[in-house]
């Protein structure tokens, strides 16, 4: 989980250790004013001055970090707040392929897909300072798809800030991935528990210069290009358990294939 990280720094680095601890008296009036504090209750100036000013800034970064965790694991983090976390860097190494710092200004909602039993699903996006690009899909309660943590969450790509193909191959001495025109992640809803069905949804890049729509052509589903680099497409999955494939093209304004992410596929 993406707030493990920061616990980890926090007690690794934590000043408080080398402090006698606080009778336990005391720490339990400051976790009790803390969690008052959360609530919006008025605290007492004496619950908390007598306390030496290091502790109190220590509890109340931890209680920070705790409540980002709890935030997170409820799915209710910002689109800002979700890319700079980065669940998809978590665990990597500072600096290497994966941990893509977004640019704040960048963030931005560029399309929505509606799902029958699921309702608006939207699509974030954001650039990232290494030259990667951010994105996430966020039901309409504020729940993230990928997370596991909402009940129509289908699973798939976990949101957060990614490498480009080209980054990947960069990095490596022979290609990794295909480049194929596209840059994209799938992330699914399941509604199946509410009468609904299973949706595979992919979104991303369109790299091929001049695309204007975007078509699986096993389930025939389009959408037209979002910023002239963008798309998000849903599409509905009669049997998960099979692995339905997916085909997707991009085509320009004359009706061309400009982008096939399976060329030797058939129909392709």
């Amino acid at each position: 989980m993406a707030a493990e990280t920061p616990l980890r720094l926090l007690r690794a680095a934590d000043p408080a250790a080398s402090l006698e601890p606080l009778p336990g008296q005391h720490r339990a009036a400051l976790c009790d004013a803390a969690i008052r504090i959360g609530r919006g209750t008025p605290v007492a100036r004496s619950t908390v001055r007598r306390r030496p000013l290091v502790r109190v800034a220590i509890a109340a970064l931890a209680l920070a970090l705790v409540t980002a965790g709890i935030a997170w694991a409820a799915g209710a983090l910002t689109p800002l707040a979700l890319f700079q976390a980065n669940p998809e860097s978590d665990g990597s190494a500072p600096g290497s392929l994966w941990d893509q710092k977004v640019i704040a200004g960048s963030v931005k909602q560029v399309g929505s897909v509606e799902i029958p039993k699921v309702g608006p699903v939207a699509f974030w996006y954001g650039r990232a300072a290494q030259g990667g690009w951010c994105a996430g899909l966020r039901l309409q309660d504020g729940d993230w798809l990928g997370t596991g943590k909402a009940p129509l969450d289908g699973g798939g790509t976990v949101p957060g800030c990614f490498p480009t193909r080209q980054m990947i191959n960069g990095a490596s001495p022979k290609p990794v991935l295909v480049i194929n025109g596209f840059d994209y992640a799938e992330t699914d809803a399941d509604a199946r528990s509410v009468g609904g069905g299973f949706w595979r949804i992919r979104y991303g890049h369109v790299d091929a210069t001049g695309a204007v729509a975007v078509t699986d052509l096993v389930s025939r589903q389009s959408a037209p290009v979002i910023d002239g680099h963008l798309f998000l497409l849903a599409m509905r999955d009669p049997d998960p358990t099979r692995n339905t494939p997916l085909h997707l093209v991009a085509y320009d304004s004359t009706g061309k294939v400009i982008a096939d992410d399976c060329p030797n596929c058939p129909g392709g």
